[in-house]
Formats: C-alpha cells, sequence, structure tokens
C-alpha cells in the first residue's frame, strides 16, 4: 500500500475579513417638518383672522368736519366690509366729487374702526345771479346754491350761469370785495349799499353808495383807491351826482 504524502505550505497566511453589520438608524421623531407644519398652520390661521374674520369688519364710521347726508351715505357704505381690504381711495374720490371738500383723509383704526376726517374749502363770498345766490369759495369757485348769508354779496349784472364745482370768478377779485366789504363804510363815511360786477369785464367792481356808484380796479390797492375817493369826495362832494371813477392810478373821475 502506498500513503498519500503530505504537502506542507511554507507561504503567508492570508488575513481573513468578515464584514461587520451595519447598525440600526434609531426611528427619531420628524420635529423639523412640525414645526414648519405647525408655522403654517399658525400663518394661514393669521391670515384668515385678519381677512376673513367677522371680527375685523368694519363697524364703525368716524365722520369729522362734515354732515352732509351725502357724505354720511357714502361713509356708511363702508360698513360690514373688511377693514384691511377696504379700498380708501374709491371713497376718496367719490367724497371729493363734493364741490364743498377742499381735502380728505381716511385711515384705518382697530377695532374696525374707519375715520374720515374732511377739509371743508373756505368760504369767500355770495354771487347773486339769475335770481339766485350762490356760494363761492375764496377762489372763486362755486360750492352750492344759498338762500341767505352773511357774507359779502356781488350781484352780477351779466346774469351769467353758475355752475356748481365750477369757478366764475378769480381769487384775486373775490379777495378784493371782501376787502371793500370790510373797509368802504370804515373809511369813506358812506354806506355799502350794494356790490356788482358790470357786463363788460370782471376787473371792475361797482359799488352804489347814497346817490351816486364808485367804480373800482380790482387789479389795483384798495386802502389807495379808497384813500384817493375820500379826499376827492371831501372836496367835491357837493358836484357829485352819479360816480366817482377811481380805475386810473393816482386820480379820481367823477360825474
Amino acid at each position: 500500500m502506498f500513503r498519500k504524502k503530505r504537502s506542507f505550505y511554507y507561504g503567508k497566511i492570508p488575513n481573513i475579513y468578515i464584514a461587520t453589520p451595519k447598525p440600526k438608524k434609531e426611528k427619531k421623531f420628524p420635529w423639523r417638518g412640525f414645526k414648519i407644519f405647525f408655522l403654517i398652520i399658525i400663518l394661514l390661521s393669521i391670515l384668515y383672522l385678519i381677512f376673513y374674520s367677522p371680527f375685523f369688519l368694519i363697524k364703525n364710521v368716524r365722520l369729522e368736519g362734515s354732515q352732509s347726508d351725502r357724505i354720511i351715505n357714502l361713509a356708511n357704505k363702508a360698513k360690514n366690509q373688511n377693514l384691511w381690504l377696504y379700498h380708501k381711495k374709491q371713497l376718496k374720490e367719490e367724497i371729493l366729487k363734493s364741490a364743498e371738500i377742499s381735502d380728505i383723509s381716511i385711515s384705518k383704526r382697530p377695532m374696525a374702526t374707519l375715520i374720515i376726517k374732511i377739509i371743508q374749502k373756505s368760504e369767500g363770498i355770495v354771487i347773486r345771479t339769475q335770481d339766485k345766490m350762490y356760494l363761492l369759495d375764496n377762489n372763486g369757485n362755486v360750492i352750492r346754491e344759498v338762500t341767505e348769508t352773511s357774507l359779502p354779496v356781488v350781484s352780477d349784472l351779466k346774469n351769467a350761469p353758475a355752475e356748481i364745482g365750477k369757478q366764475i370768478l378769480s381769487p384775486n377779485f373775490v379777495s378784493f370785495v371782501k376787502n371793500v366789504n370790510i373797509k368802504f363804510n370804515s373809511i369813506s363815511g358812506l354806506p355799502l349799499k350794494e356790490m356788482q360786477i358790470p357786463t363788460e369785464t370782471t376787473f371792475e367792481l361797482i359799488v352804489q353808495t347814497e346817490g351816486f356808484k364808485v367804480i373800482f380796479d380790482t387789479q389795483g390797492n384798495v386802502d389807495q383807491q379808497l384813500s384817493n375817493m375820500v379826499k376827492v369826495y371831501q372836496m367835491k362832494k357837493d358836484e357829485i351826482k352819479e360816480y366817482m371813477d377811481l380805475r386810473i392810478e393816482g386820480r379820481v373821475y367823477y360825474k
């Protein structure tokens, strides 16, 4: 019988590596996603509260500076509309269509309050034309028709129509009429019976006084014209029967 010959390995024994299993990840609660979701919910809730909740519906409208029925009705239309979505511009434009309004400011105030502050045009004089009287502001714009007044009244001998909201006299003319109304009697000692606009031009003003009329140049100085008038009247009052014309600077013509 033969024996199998043993073989011997004299080389380097190879290293044997065994794969290390990966550790299992621990499941954690998704806090980051939850926070984002929570913030979105809060944001949507705030938006709903501000823009859609009845809490911010306009309940009060505070009107300052005017009690006109038209303006009150316009202001009340804002009630029950959202305070933050309400467009102030449209309301402002509608109110400014009123001839007596000079300016307006609209502000929003929590809780659910709209504040409307109105500045009315300053009253100037009253013009009488076509058997009616109209109130004018200091710029000569027609504000409204009136039936009585304590303001200076000037009669238009042309009887030209007066349209609400339109300018029919210059600011300078209005100012001149107001000054004559204040100073005529105190400087001349004569009664001021009526002021008139002549048919030819609006640069002149006629004042009817005791037995004659006085013609002023509204582009000139009121005080200087009255001073010239008084000097001549004191010297020639017995000769003055029809008029005193003050339109030429430094001169007085009379008849």
